[in-house]
């Protein structure tokens, strides 16, 4: 049973390699023409605006999670973290200041473990696409594969995400690519 779950973990690390390779191998720009270096700290200082919110959101849906969820919880709350630090980091490489937007998620009312965890999948599903699509904006070729590896961890959190809310095991990877459009499996949605 151990070593299933091993392949299993080694397979799911392989498969967000990949997916980071290949977000940075086919992002848009950079690749020969004209760099933008404003058009990339703002780009930069969205994603730092959106992980800042997505740190804020988990305080949010921490209360209602209890055991091995709400450690799950505050790790992914922790590495979100460390996108934001990793952002900032990159900005000030840029030699440009961190000076993001302002954004909030509203998670409206939740007053479940599920209601949480149903926030928690649209909050990263809405990252991951942000920073998709960030990493084909950036014109200058370095940040996209910290930003690429974001993406992947995002799509890792939401395997887990779905799992968290009853998804089957097949469920939990429902599509060969993660866009952040992907929906849940809707016994897992039901209204």
């Amino acid at each position: 049973m151990r070593g299933r779950l091993v392949r299993r973990a080694f397979a799911l690390g392989a498969v967000a390699a990949a997916l980071a390779f290949g977000l940075c191998a086919c992002g848009g720009g950079g690749g020969g023409g004209a760099t933008d270096r404003k058009g990339d700290l703002a780009v930069l200082n969205e994603i730092l605006a959106r992980q800042l919110a997505a740190v804020d959101a988990y305080g949010e849906a921490l209360p209602l999670l209890r055991g091995p969820g709400l450690a799950t919880a505050r790790r992914f709350r922790a590495q979100e973290q460390e996108h934001v630090d990793a952002t900032t980091k990159t900005i000030r490489g840029l030699e440009g200041e961190a000076d993001p937007p302002a954004e909030t998620v509203e998670a409206g009312e939740l007053k479940s473990a599920e209601d949480a965890w149903r926030f928690l999948y649209e909050l990263e599903s809405a990252t991951i696409d942000a920073e998709l699509n960030a990493v084909e904006r950036l014109t200058i070729g370095w940040p996209r594969p910290l930003v690429a590896a974001m993406a992947a961890n995002q799509a890792q959190r939401l395997v887990l995400i779905r799992r968290a809310l009853g998804a089957t095991l097949a469920e939990t990877v429902p599509e060969a690519f993660e866009t952040g459009e992907t929906a849940a499996p809707k016994e897992m949605m039901r209204p």
